[in-house]
């Protein structure tokens, strides 16, 4: 840790490549990663869960080896991305330990040293992201080379070159097509919801739309296993296929707890891994990066968190964790100033312990958009029909967070009933804190340091669509000036592709007038609703006029909402 209130960003050279590959160009391993997006443990068949049709996934594992206790370093996209990368704890990375982000050029990242190597190095779709990277020195992702169809480009590749390749998809990430879930066979009243979910036909439908996307996910997994073998590679290649992070819904993706960062893992290697083997000791999802230098014959960098997975994968020794530690920063801006949600964690095959640094600060964000939790049905439901279900569910997922959380996983594996406070484990919870707090200063997290903002400093680089509704007439908000929970279904559709909605209401031409100009300058704007009656448009038009020409949107981009159109949502209130 340093103590000027900068992170202290790990500098890695790139690794000597004098010692080349242990068994010679022709018989290194392709290296093949398929990285799914948003997909969570237990949502495979292997794990018990028959719902999904995960064939591909059942093959891999059944030809290779399963892992029961997989964990991602970070519970979100681009921090999981960097640490796979780089064998490195998220919170080494500078702001790379953020979610859209700058990519910096000083870390080394194992695709590009394997391509000093001799390997083909490219990636498909998503590789690390969201974030920037082409404006801190790389020339391309840190993924590899982009390519526009892996599997074909697996089947034109050179044969006398190994390749390594990251097909980063965007299945099951959201959004969902509503209802696209039932439409392909799966029940929403059969499914088997978890505790931290409300029983309610949205959320129900919301959650077998995430299952049919899990089988896209393996369609995809199988086009490209299929160009691995007609191109004759497959038995030599190193196999993963696994997730980022858990699925986005309330308190898993973007939180340490187990629904964050418990994933689906499992490696084929014909020749190395037993067919049918399991490993249900502890790995992170970063160990991978160790493992693809060492199988590749490749010195990586030093100083790296990842642990070759080789020893476990020979089945020669247990080469597993006997703890993992977890860390996250800010996810979305989704909180005033921009700050994130600082989370710290260890878990053990007993306990799971959470630090929650800036316990003041609200988990999910501002009430009622959450920005933290990823939109759908499910998360609507939970903000705008709180009443309707035990508001346990509620506080659990959007509610203020103690400082400090326990789990005794043994009793309570869905991580329910907090005990830190409990006389019964003080002497566990210290303990607990004892490693957690021993970590952060062994890896130089600048968090160890209460005082320390560096994450919070580091800017927010995603750009959001922004649409703005006018409610010309006041009818959008009541006297208290709060918002009605609804909006036309124009602006429900916006929503849920996340772009941010804001809410001018007021009858009063003036006061509109003056909250465009101080509180939405210099803002860009997607679309502009305008809630007025059909017989009101004529009033209300050279205003309406007015503010649209200085937002720079187009008339035709303008949509009058009738009140026929009523949705569920609500938008964020500007000024008035």
């Amino acid at each position: 840790m340093t103590k000027s209130g900068k992170s202290s960003l790990i500098l890695i050279p790139l690794a000597c490549l004098a010692a080349q590959n242990m068994h010679g160009q022709q018989t290194r391993p392709n290296i093949v990663l398929l990285l799914a997006d948003d997909w969570g443990f237990p949502h495979a068949a292997p794990y018990g869960d028959r719902v999904v049709d995960s064939r591909v996934f059942d093959s891999v594992a059944a030809e290779g080896m399963l892992f029961t206790k997989a964990y991602s370093a970070a519970p979100h996209s681009s921090p999981s991305r960097a640490c796979i990368l780089t064998g490195c704890y998220a919170h080494r990375l500078g702001e790379a330990c953020n979610l859209n982000s700058y990519f910096p050029r000083e870390l080394t990242v194992y695709p590009e040293v394997l391509e000093k190597a001799g390997y083909l190095t490219v990636y498909w779709h998503k590789g690390w992201g969201p974030g920037v990277f082409s404006q801190t020195g790389w020339e391309h992702n840190p993924a590899g080379h982009e390519v526009q169809n892996l599997a074909e480009w697996i089947e034109q590749a050179p044969a006398d070159k190994p390749i390594c390749a990251w097909m980063g998809s965007r299945r099951p990430h959201r959004p969902y097509s509503v209802g696209s879930g039932e439409e392909h066979g799966f029940c929403p009243d059969s499914l088997k919801l978890c505790p931290d979910l409300p029983d309610a036909p949205d959320v129900r439908t919301d959650v077998a739309d995430y299952y049919y996307n899990i089988q896209l996910f393996q369609e995809e997994c199988e086009e490209v296993i299929e160009a691995l073998r007609k191109s004759g590679r497959l038995e030599n290649t190193l196999l993963v296929m696994t997730s980022d992070n858990g699925y986005s819904f309330p308190r898993a993706k973007s939180n340490l707890y187990d629904l964050g960062c418990h994933i689906p893992l499992a490696i084929r290697w014909p020749g190395v891994v037993e067919a049918g083997s399991v490993c249900d000791g502890f790995v992170s999802l970063m160990d991978l990066t160790a493992t693809f230098y060492e199988a590749a014959g490749v010195k990586g960098p030093s100083g790296m968190d990842s642990r070759s997975m080789i020893p476990v994968l020979k089945g020669k020794r247990d080469g597993t964790r006997k703890e993992l530690y977890l860390d996250r920063e800010r996810h979305t801006n989704t909180r005033p100033g921009g700050y994130g949600y600082p989370m710290r964690a260890v878990v053990t095959k007993d306990y799971h312990y959470i630090e929650n640094l800036h316990p003041e600060r609200l988990p999910a964000g501002v009430d009622p958009v959450f920005g933290d939790t990823g939109n759908g049905p499910a998360k609507a439901y939970m903000s705008f029909h709180r009443d309707e279900y035990p508001s346990e569910i509620f506080e659990r997922a959007f509610g203020l967070r103690p400082a400090r959380e326990l789990y005794d996983v043994r009793n309570d594996p869905d991580r329910i009933i907090n005990v830190a406070e409990s006389p019964d484990y003080q002497a566990i919870g210290k303990k607990m804190a004892r490693k957690l707090h021993r970590w952060m200063r062994r890896t130089g997290d600048p968090r160890i340091d209460p005082e320390d903002m560096s994450f919070d400093e580091y800017p927010y680089v995603r750009k959001a669509m922004k649409a703005l509704v006018l409610d010309m007439d006041g009818t959008l908000a009541d006297a208290k000036g709060n918002v009605h929970l609804w909006v036309s279904e124009k602006v429900k559709e916006l929503y849920s592709r996340g772009i941010k909605l804001y809410l001018i209401s007021s009858k009063n031409e003036e006061a509109v007038k003056e909250v465009v100009r101080k509180s939405l300058e210099g803002v860009e704007f997607a679309k502009v609703y305008a809630d007025v009656d059909a017989s009101d448009v004529g009033a209300y038009s050279l205003i309406l006029s007015e503010i649209v020409k200085g937002l720079g949107v187009t008339g035709r981009e303008v949509t009058h909402l009738g009140d026929d159109e009523r949705g569920v949502l609500a938008c964020k209130k500007v000024g008035v």
